[in-house]
């Protein structure tokens, strides 16, 4: 798909590995692409599976200002103006399952066996120790509403037994970055798709989507974007179903991100 002048565009990004350092969780090499989005008015969606005052505080920090999509597709909120109480906010759509029920079924799974450690089991100080956060981050990170993380520690062939018994029950667990990720049957594709025709009817006329991501969490986001792309990690590319309109990057992360959008909208004015 060629971008021409005039043609409406969503970025949706991942953010872990992808527009934040897998190590450091910084953005600065996308500084000069973040800019020249912002000047040509093009939104930038976060679609990500960490949490809401996690992303409020990214959004404010890079200077973000559309809505976003937290905890791996499960709920879209709309943007936190700075200086408002963060408790005041409401999802404009919710997609995903109530934490509490997956806590109950982890619980009843543990208790048949399984073996996985979680960020209900940890305290803060632990999740900031595991995740690398600073204790504020790592606070935000534990202050989940539809998903659990958790590290499996069991059997490939019991994963495939737990996950069986998570789809019977109207959950998922969907692998990232770093954890598998429990939650209800959203994900980032669907999520992406509902704001895309939020957009396209608030402007009355047709969106091209480009899509950013680095994990299998990403799979359901990067499959249907009208373009999508697949940032670099220290793990191989996952495979997409789709084969049309996917750019690899070379580089790792922000890097990665900055490199693939300067080329796509090298002639986009």
């Amino acid at each position: 798909m060629q971008l021409e002048p005039g043609h409406k565009i969503i970025i949706f990004t991942d953010m872990d590995g992808t527009l934040l350092d897998h190590h450091t969780y910084s953005w600065q090499p996308a500084t000069p692409m973040l800019a020249k989005l912002k000047a040509l008015n093009i939104p930038v969606i976060c679609n990500t599976s960490k949490t809401f005052a996690e992303v409020v505080d990214l959004q404010q920090a890079i200077e973000l200002d559309g809505p976003f999509i937290v905890e791996n597709g499960a709920a879209i909120y709309p943007r936190v103006e700075k200086g408002n109480s963060h408790s005041d906010y409401q999802p404009m759509h919710r997609l995903g399952a109530d934490r509490v029920s997956v806590l109950t079924l982890l619980a009843e799974l543990r208790c048949q066996g399984f073996k996985f450690v979680g960020f209900n089991d940890w305290s803060t100080e632990e999740i900031a120790e595991h995740t690398g956060l600073e204790i504020k981050q790592a606070e935000q990170a534990g202050n989940r509403h539809f998903s659990e993380p958790i590290i499996w520690q069991d059997t490939e062939a019991q994963k495939t037994r737990f996950l069986n018994i998570l789809n019977q029950h109207d959950l998922v667990g969907l692998q990232g970055g770093r954890y598998l990720s429990i939650q209800g049957l959203s994900d980032k594709g669907k999520a992406l798709l509902w704001l895309k025709q939020y957009y396209q009817s608030l402007w009355n006329e047709p969106v091209i989507t480009i899509a950013l991501g680095d994990s299998a969490n990403d799979i359901a986001m990067l499959e249907v974007a009208d373009i999508s792309i697949w940032i670099k990690s220290e793990k191989a590319f996952p495979k997409l179903n789709k084969t049309k309109q996917v750019i690899y990057s070379n580089g790792l992360g922000p890097i990665g991100w900055n490199e693939t959008l300067d080329h796509i909208l090298l002639n986009y004015k």
